[in-house]
C-alpha cells in the first residue's frame, strides 16, 4: 500500500516536472523568436548581415537553430520545439508587418516614373509570369505544392520576401514548405545577387546600349530610402504607435473579416481566415499609404522589417530538417531555373524596347529582390540616378506581387 502511494506520488511529480520543462522551452522559444530579430536589426552592418541581408541571416540563424536541435535529438536528446507557437506568431507578425511595409511605400510617385523605367519593370514583370507559367507546367507538377509554389514565386519576384510569405500564407502551405521556399531563395538568391554586383554590368554593355543621360524620372521625386533602416526614428513614438495600432487595428478586422465570411460560406477555419486576413490588410495597407500623416510616419519601416525577421526566424527555427532531402533539391532547381531564365527573357524584351543596360539591371533588382537591394546594386554599376526610380519600382512591386501571385495561383490550381 505504501509502495502504491509513494509510486503515484513519484508519477505526479514526474508529471509536474514534464509539464515544467514544456512550459519552460516554450518560453525560451518565444523569447528567441522575438530578441534574436531585433539583435539582427541592432548589428545589421555586421559583414554577414550585410552580405546577405537581414532576412537571410534569420533564416540562416533559424536554420542553424533547427541544425543544433537534430543533432541533439540523434544524440538522444529529446527537445520538442511546439511548432504551434512558430505558426501562430508567423500570420500574426506577418499580417501586422505587410500594412506596416506598405504605409510607407509613397506609391503615388509612381506617376514620375519615365517611359523607360516603366517599359523596363513591366517587361521584367511579364517575364516573370512567362517564364513561372511554363515552369509550373512543365517542371512544377513533378513538385510537392507546385501550384502554389509558382504562384509564391511569381509574388516573390515582382515584389519580394513578404509577397512569397503572404501568398504561402494564403495557401494554406506547411511551415516547412515556406520555409524551403524561402531557404532556396536565399540559396539562389545570393548567388545571382554577387552575379549582379560583379559580372552583370560587363556582359550586358555587350548586348544593351549603354546608359545615357535618359531621365528616369519625369519631375523630382520627394521619396527617401525607407530600407536604410535609422532607429532614431522609433523615438518619435507618437506618430508610430498610431501607425502600430492601425496597422494591428487593420489585422485584426481583417480576421473577423474571415471569421465572419467563414460562418456564411462554411468549410475550414484556416482555409478561409488566413487567405482573407493576408488580402485585406494588403488591400487597407495600400490605401492608408495614400494618407500623408500614416505615410510619412517615422519608424513604420523599422518594426514592419522587424515582424518580417519574427516570421522568417520563427519559420526556420521550427523546420523539420528529415523532410528536406525529399524536396529540396527539386526546390533549388525550381526557383534557380526561374531566376535566371526571367533574366535572361528581360535582356531579350530590353533589346527588343532598346531599354539600357543600368535600367535593366536595376528593374530586375527591383522585382527578383526589392526595395533593400536597390542602392547596392545602383551604386556597384555607378548611376545612382536609378536609385530612386529603383526604390518606386520596388513599392510597386511590394504592392501588388501578393495580387498577381494569388490570382495566378488560382489559374495554377485550375
Amino acid at each position: 500500500m505504501v509502495t502504491l502511494i509513494f509510486a503515484d506520488i513519484y508519477d505526479k511529480i514526474k508529471q509536474q516536472i514534464c509539464i515544467g520543462m514544456i512550459v519552460m522551452v516554450e518560453a525560451i522559444q518565444i523569447t528567441v523568436i522575438f530578441t534574436v530579430p531585433a539583435l539582427i536589426i541592432r548589428y545589421r552592418n555586421f559583414k554577414l548581415t550585410k552580405l546577405i541581408g537581414m532576412i537571410g541571416s534569420a533564416y540562416f540563424l533559424g536554420i542553424l537553430v533547427s541544425l543544433i536541435i537534430s543533432l541533439l535529438s540523434k544524440a538522444g536528446v529529446d527537445i520538442n520545439i511546439n511548432k504551434d507557437i512558430g505558426e501562430i506568431g508567423s500570420h500574426a507578425a506577418i499580417g501586422i508587418a505587410i500594412p506596416l511595409l506598405l504605409f510607407s511605400a509613397n506609391l503615388k510617385e509612381a506617376r514620375k516614373l519615365s517611359r523607360t523605367v516603366l517599359i523596363s519593370f513591366a517587361s521584367l514583370m511579364f517575364s516573370v509570369i512567362m517564364v513561372t507559367t511554363i515552369v509550373n507546367y512543365t517542371y512544377g507538377k513533378t513538385v510537392v505544392q507546385g501550384a502554389h509554389l509558382s504562384a509564391m514565386a511569381i509574388g516573390l519576384y515582382t515584389g519580394g520576401t513578404p509577397n512569397l510569405n503572404a501568398i504561402g500564407n494564403i495557401f494554406g502551405l506547411s511551415s516547412d514548405i515556406i520555409a524551403m521556399a524561402n531557404l532556396s531563395d536565399m540559396i539562389i538568391g545570393g548567388v545571382f545577387y554577387l552575379f549582379l554586383l560583379t559580372a552583370c554590368k560587363p556582359l550586358l554593355r555587350k548586348i544593351l546600349k549603354p546608359a545615357t543621360v535618359t531621365m528616369y524620372l519625369t519631375a523630382e521625386s520627394d521619396i527617401v530610402n525607407k530600407e536604410e533602416l535609422n532607429l532614431k526614428e522609433l523615438k518619435n513614438y507618437k506618430s508610430l504607435f498610431f501607425a502600430v495600432i492601425l496597422a494591428l487595428a487593420m489585422t485584426v478586422f481583417s480576421a473577423l473579416l474571415g471569421f465572419g465570411i467563414w460562418q456564411i460560406a462554411g468549410g475550414k477555419l484556416v482555409d478561409i481566415l488566413v487567405p482573407t486576413m493576408m488580402i485585406a490588410v494588403t488591400i487597407m495597407g495600400i490605401i492608408a499609404s495614400f494618407f500623408r500623416k500614416v505615410r510619412e510616419a517615422k519608424g513604420t519601416n523599422i518594426v514592419g522589417q522587424y515582424l518580417i525577421l519574427v516570421f522568417s526566424f520563427a519559420l526556420a527555427s521550427s523546420l523539420d530538417l528529415n523532410a528536406l532531402p525529399d524536396n529540396f533539391g527539386k526546390l533549388l532547381l525550381f526557383f534557380g531555373f526561374i531566376t535566371v531564365v526571367t533574366f535572361l527573357f528581360h535582356i531579350v524584351l530590353a533589346k527588343i524596347f532598346k531599354i539600357d543596360a543600368d535600367c535593366t539591371i536595376v528593374t530586375a533588382t527591383a522585382g527578383i529582390y526589392g526595395p533593400a537591394f536597390i542602392p547596392a546594386v545602383t551604386k556597384q554599376i555607378d548611376n545612382e540616378a536609378l536609385t530612386v526610380p529603383g526604390l518606386i519600382c520596388g513599392s510597386l512591386g511590394y504592392a501588388i506581387g501578393t495580387f498577381l501571385g494569388f490570382g495566378f495561383g488560382i489559374l495554377f490550381r485550375l
